[in-house]
C-alpha cells in the first residue's frame, strides 16, 4: 500500500487538539503526516540543493531521494524484507543515513547499535534483537561477534545510477505501515546497566518532527523555497534521537547537513564552521565547553553561526553567559536549552534566550503535543516527571517494566519541578540522588553550583558508599589549564551559603584532563566511580582524590 499525493496545507498542520493513540488519550497536531512517506512529500523541491556532507563527499537531495528505492533493492538482495530487524552499527557517514532509509523502503526496522559498544554490548544486541541482517563499518566484524555482517560502504553503490525523473515518487513509494506500528529502536546509553533498546513507532518518529517544525516555525508550508539553504553542523551519533532528528528534519526543509568524521575533535569542529558557513550546531554543554577552551577558538571566523542549542544535561548559566561573550551574533537569540530522552523520541521542552535570561535553568516549557506532570511532589513541588505525547516509546524491546503507564505516561525517571507559569526545571536523575545520613542530595543541583566557580570548567558529583553516613558525595573537578587548581577547602568555601553543608562533597579529584565521556559526549559517571572505587580497593587515598 502506498499513500496518495496531498497537498502540503494537508499534511502539515500546527493546531494541537485532544485525540485519542495507541488506546489512550493525549494531544497531537492536525493535520500531519500519516506516515514517513507523506513526511517526505515535497522534498523533490530541494532537488539541485546539498544534503549531506562529510569530507570530499557532497551529496544532493536528488541524489539521495533517488538512492532510497536502490537501497532497498540491495537490502532485499540480502533477504531483508517487511518487519525484519537490521542491525546498523557504524559511524556518521552518508552511508549511514542511507541505512537507514533502505530499511524504511522496505519496511524493515533498523536497530541502531552504538559503534562504541563493547563486544559483550554487541552480542547483547544481537540477542535481543534477532537481526535478519547486519551493517556494519567494523573493519574485521567476525572479531566482534558480527558473522556474516555487511558493509554499510556497500550502499554506496545506490547513490549511482541515472538521475530520476519523477522524485516525488521516492516518498509516495515508502510503505504505508500502521501508525503504531515499530519503525526503528534505538539503545539507551547503559550507564547504568546493559543498553536498553527504546522501541520508537511510526507515529512516535513523525510527531517528533512535526513538533519541532511547528515550534520553530519551519512547516514545509511555512517555508521559502528560495531563501539561501540553512546549513547544520550535526557531531553527535546519529544513533541518538538527536541524530536522527536533526538528519529528518534537514531532508524535510532542504538544509545541508554536514558530519564530522571520526570522534568528536574541538578544532575539527571549529574548522567545519568557517569552511561551510555552518549555521547551526548543537550538542550537550561539554561539547561546547571544550570548543569554547580550544586554543585557537579565536583564529576561526565564525560569524556564520546564528544557533547554538544545548541538551542532554543542566546548563549552567555561566556556559550560556560565556557563548554569547565569545559569540556576540548569539546574545539576542540562538542559544537555547533542550529536554529529551531516548525513551521519549525526542525533545520535550524548550528554553530560548528570553526564557534562559529570565528564567535561568529552566529547560523551557513543552512542546505543542507534549504533557508534563509531576508526580508525588515534595514540599518544595519536586517530583518524577511524568510525559505523555505521541512520540513516547512502545517500550523496551523484549522487557515490559511499566516504565509506560496505561495512560500513556512515560516514567522518566527525572526529578523536576515547574513554576506557575508551566517552565520545567531539572532537579536530578531519581537514580542520582545522594542519601548522606537520610538526607537527599540532588547531584545536578550540586554541579550547577560548582559549574559558577571561575575556574572550573567540568564537574561530575556522584555519590560513594560510606560505613556510617551511607553514602558520601564525591567530586570530579576539571579546572582551566594554566590557572592553579582550587583546592578541596577553597571549592567548601564557595559552596558555602548557596548548598546546604550536607549536599557540598566530602570528596573530591580536582584536575586538568578531561572527563570520560559516553557515545554523544555525555560524561561517564560509571567510569569515575570505578576510578574512586579502585582507589578505595587499593586501600589508598591519593592527593588526587581527596577528602576535605
Amino acid at each position: 500500500m502506498t499513500a496518495p499525493a496531498k497537498a502540503l496545507s494537508e499534511i502539515w498542520g500546527s493546531t494541537a487538539v485532544e485525540a485519542e493513540y495507541a488506546g489512550h488519550p493525549g494531544l497531537v497536531l492536525e493535520p500531519r503526516p500519516g506516515s514517513l512517506g507523506e513526511m517526505l512529500s515535497g522534498t523533490s523541491r530541494w532537488a539541485e540543493r546539498t544534503y549531506l556532507v562529510q569530507g570530499e563527499r557532497r551529496i544532493s537531495f536528488a541524489e539521495f531521494l533517488a538512492a532510497i528505492p536502490r537501497a532497498g533493492e540491495i537490502l532485499a538482495g540480502h533477504g531483508v524484507g517487511p518487519g525484519d530487524h537490521v542491525l546498523v552499527i557504524g559511524y556518521n557517514s552518508p552511508d549511514w543515513v542511507l541505512a537507514l532509509w533502505g530499511c524504511w523502503q522496505l519496511g524493515a526496522v533498523p536497530i541502531l547499535g552504538n559503534r562504541w559498544w563493547g563486544d559483550g554490548e554487541i552480542r547483547h544486541a544481537l540477542d535481543v534483537s534477532g537481526p535478519a541482517l547486519v551493517l556494519s563499518d567494523f573493519p574485521d566484524p567476525a572479531a566482534h561477534g558480527l558473522d556474516g555482517a555487511v558493509p554499510i560502504s556497500d550502499l554506496a553503490a545506490a547513490y549511482a545510477g541515472e538521475p530520476l525523473a519523477d522524485l516525488e515518487s521516492v516518498p509516495r513509494g515508502l510503505p504505508v505501515p500502521d501508525e503504531d506500528a515499530p519503525a526503528v529502536v534505538i539503545f539507551t546509553s547503559g550507564s547504568s546497566g546493559a543498553p536498553k533498546g527504546v522501541v520508537l513507532s511510526h507515529r512516535s518518529v513523525v510527531a517528533n518532527q512535526h513538533n519541532l517544525l511547528a515550534r520553530s516555525r519551519r512547516l514545509p508550508t511555512d517555508l521559502d523555497g528560495d531563501a539561501p539553504e540553512p546549513v547544520t553542523l550535526v557531531c553527535t551519533p546519529l544513533f541518538h534521537i538527536g541524530g536522527i532528528s536533526n538528519l529528518l528534519t534537514n531532508l524535510i526543509i532542504g538544509g545541508k547537513l554536514v558530519l564530522n568524521e571520526g570522534r568528536f575533535d574541538p578544532a575539527q569542529i571549529l574548522r567545519l564552521i568557517e569552511t561551510e558557513k555552518v549555521q547551526s550546531f548543537g550538542g550537550v554543554p561539554t561539547m561546547a565547553i571544550r570548543v569554547l577552551e580550544h586554543p585557537d577558538f579565536e583564529s576561526y571566523d565564525l560569524s556564520s553561526l546564528r544557533s547554538w542549542p544545548l541538551g542532554g544535561a543542566p546548563v549552567p548559566a555561566s556556559l550560556l553567559e560565556r557563548m554569547a561573550r565569545q559569540l556576540p551574533q548569539l546574545e539576542r537569540r540562538g542559544l537555547g536549552n533542550t529536554w529529551g530522552m531516548s525513551e521519549s523520541g525526542g525533545f520535550l521542552t524548550v528554553a530560548g534566550n528570553r526564557d534562559l535570561a529570565q528564567r535561568p535553568s529552566t529547560v523551557g516549557r513543552p512542546y505543542p503535543v507534549a504533557e508534563l506532570r509531576i508526580h508525588e511532589p515534595d514540599e518544595a513541588g519536586t517530583g518524577e516527571i511524568l510525559v505523555r505525547s505521541p512520540t513516547v516509546m512502545l517500550g523496551y524491546l523484549g522487557i515490559d517494566d511499566g516504565t509506560v503507564d496505561a495512560d500513556g505516561w512515560l516514567h522518566t525517571g527525572d526529578l523536576g519541578h515547574l513554576d506557575s507559569d508551566g517552565y520545567l526545571y531539572l532537579d536530578g536523575r531519581s537514580k542520582e540522588i545522594v542519601i548522606r545520613g537520610g538526607e537527599n542530595i540532588a547531584c545536578a543541583h550540586v554541579e550547577l553550583a560548582l559549574a559558577q566557580h571561575p575556574d572550573v570548567v567540568e564537574v561530575a558529583v556522584f555519590g560513594t558508599p560510606h560505613p556510617d553516613l551511607g553514602e558520601e558525595l564525591a567530586a570530579v573537578v576539571v579546572h582551566r589549564e594554566g590557572s592553579v587548581a582550587p583546592s578541596p577547602e577553597g571549592l567548601r568555601e564557595f559552596l558555602k551559603g548557596t548548598l546546604a553543608y550536607f549536599a557540598i562533597p566530602t570528596r573530591w579529584s580536582i584536575r586538568t584532563e578531561r572527563l570520560p565521556t559516553l557515545a554523544g559526549e555525555k560524561t561517564d559517571k560509571k567510569a569515575l566511580k570505578a576510578e574512586f572505587a579502585a582507589a578505595a580497593g587499593a586501600g589508598s587515598d591519593p592527593d588526587a582524590m581527596k577528602r576535605g
